[in-house]
């Protein structure tokens, strides 16, 4: 006996819990600009209107160095095995290859210094010869000049040299 007019009676917190939890679905597919713009649109029309609060809450968690939080790598895990290894190994391989690059730099800077030092070495003992090689010959003032002139330069570049090295250390 069914009749076409009747209702199916429903109480009157379930039915509202129902149409919140269908316009929650809804709000959710909607983007958060259009849905702020429209919520702001509202209130400017209707200012004296109370509006129900739609509250909204993120939740943001960050973290800096190579490696996620422990909780995190568990997370990873729970998506597939072994993703929380395959991060630690890519973390460990990183930093094995960071250290190889900055032991590569050191390196090429020591190499680079040596050099210098063997070339300033090799011109400064040629200038000197030839200074000597002055003042044997007889021509001791301008021998003189010349020795004196190279340790003098010698010396200002070994004193500056120094001392900029010194200002550039933190």
């Amino acid at each position: 006996m069914s009749d076409d007019n009747s209702q199916i009676i429903v109480p009157p917190e379930t039915k509202e819990k129902k149409e919140n939890s269908e316009l929650q679905k809804i709000l959710q597919e909607v983007p958060d600009d259009i849905l702020f713009q429209a919520i702001a649109e509202r209130i400017q029309q209707e200012p004296k209107k109370e509006f129900k609060k739609v509250i909204q809450t993120v939740s943001e968690q960050s973290f800096s160095g190579p490696l996620p939080p422990p909780s995190m790598l568990g997370q990873y895990d729970s998506v597939q095995d072994g993703f929380a290894d395959r991060i630690v190994s890519m973390a460990e391989s990183e930093q094995l290859h960071r250290q190889s690059l900055e032991k590569k730099s050191v390196e090429a800077a020591i190499k680079t210094e040596s050099k210098d030092q063997n070339y300033a070495l090799t011109i400064s003992l040629l200038i000197i010869t030839g200074a000597l090689y002055l003042i044997d010959s007889g021509n001791e003032i301008s021998g003189s000049l010349l020795a004196g002139g190279t340790l003098t330069g010698l010396a200002y570049i070994f004193i500056t040299g120094k001392k900029k090295d010194t200002d550039s250390t933190p």
